[in-house]
């Protein structure tokens, strides 16, 4: 049965929809124990931000599947991750490596996100969150052409799930991060609905086992909204490092934001690499010189750019004043474990810049 007769016509099996990438899975139901699968093609997929709530497809054909959570899975390809802080650039740099036939990248995908979310909430077991999230990067993971790699951008807020899944043989990783300055001076930028962010992702990350969930609640909430971000941020970086003894030597790179948009050429041949994508160099120059680097990732502004993103930040430094680098010196007192240099190994690129003020 074909997938357009699938899509099209008749329902297929549980198991033809789980074989076929034409049915991309969109969430998870914890209380089931069902993936929710969404009719999508490549082209749609590529082309959302957010593959979330913010994701218009109604009238969608859907199913579900539950039996794939009790059957163990594998794929002889497995996707490349992207795991990130968020307000580094991750969007533009996943968009950066989709190329048809080449790679796919799915940025955000909400069924990550549920996942960690019932961990968190206790909806399901450390076991079955552990195999969902297997499951999940397996449905992830299939390519819609021959030889096609996927790789996948996940939510912040499933970062938690690197602690519940056991990472394959030849699988490869990116951990992208913007400094601690750069994520405050992002947050103030959106306003309100910045503020509103942090405290959810924050209030989140409080289940996943942070010495900050032991802080006295008081602590907390005398906390201003930017000094709650920055230790955000050193909450991130510590889940980053406490998997990395984990990870394969060799698998896994971070990369810092301003490193990557100081050289982005250099930055997707070194990661075309690490991930073995096969992209051509000369279509990556393409990309890098045309609209994408020329517009805003998320928002699909025109006319923005490393420059003007360079002002803008100036201009909010400003508005900020010399409670910037207090907040951030402060955050380095608050959470020391986090390195006052570089602050993640295996720098895809080097860069020289001051992370923590006075050091």
């Amino acid at each position: 049965m074909s997938s357009d007769a699938n899509i099209a016509g008749q329902a297929p099996s549980e198991a033809d929809a789980l074989a076929d990438p034409h049915w991309f899975s969109e969430g998870f139901d914890s209380q089931r124990g069902e993936f929710l699968l969404v009719a999508a093609d490549r082209p749609l997929l590529a082309a959302q931000t957010f593959l979330d709530g913010r994701w218009e497809r109604s009238g969608s054909p859907r199913l579900r599947a539950g039996s794939a959570i009790d059957r163990p899975s594998a794929t002889s390809n497995p996707a490349r991750i992207i795991w990130h802080t968020g307000f580094c650039c991750s969007t533009l740099l996943a968009r950066m490596l989709d190329r048809p036939s080449r790679n796919l990248s799915l940025c955000e995908p909400q069924v990550l996100v549920d996942i960690a979310a019932a961990r968190r909430t206790g909806a399901v077991s450390r076991d079955a969150a552990s195999s969902a999230a297997q499951h999940a990067l397996v449905l992830l993971s299939r390519p819609f052409s021959p030889g096609e790699h996927v790789t996948i951008k996940p939510s912040p807020a499933a970062n938690a799930l690197l602690q519940l899944i056991t990472v394959p043989a030849g699988q490869r990783m990116l951990f992208l991060y913007s400094d601690c300055r750069s994520f405050l001076i992002s947050i103030y930028k959106m306003g309100e609905e910045g503020r509103k962010y942090i405290r959810r992702l924050f209030l989140a990350l409080l289940a996943d086992g942070h010495i900050q969930a032991r802080w006295p609640t008081v602590k907390l909430l005398m906390m201003s909204d930017l000094e709650l971000a920055a230790v955000l941020w050193h909450m991130q970086i510590a889940e980053f490092l406490r998997v990395w003894p984990a990870l394969e030597p060799g698998s896994a790179a971070s990369l810092d934001c301003d490193a990557f948009l100081g050289s982005p050429e250099d930055a997707s041949v070194r990661l075309n690499k690490l991930f073995s994508l096969g992209i051509g160099a000369e279509y990556l120059r393409d990309v890098i010189a045309g609209p994408l680097f020329h517009r805003n990732s998320k928002t699909g502004e025109a006319e923005f750019d490393v420059t003007r993103r360079a002002v803008e930040h100036q201009r909010i430094e400003q508005e900020i004043g010399g409670d910037l680098d207090r907040i951030v010196a402060q955050s380095y007192q608050l959470c020391r474990d986090t390195p006052r240099t570089v602050p993640l190994p295996n720098p895809l690129l080097p860069i020289e810049k001051s992370y923590c003020p006075g050091t």
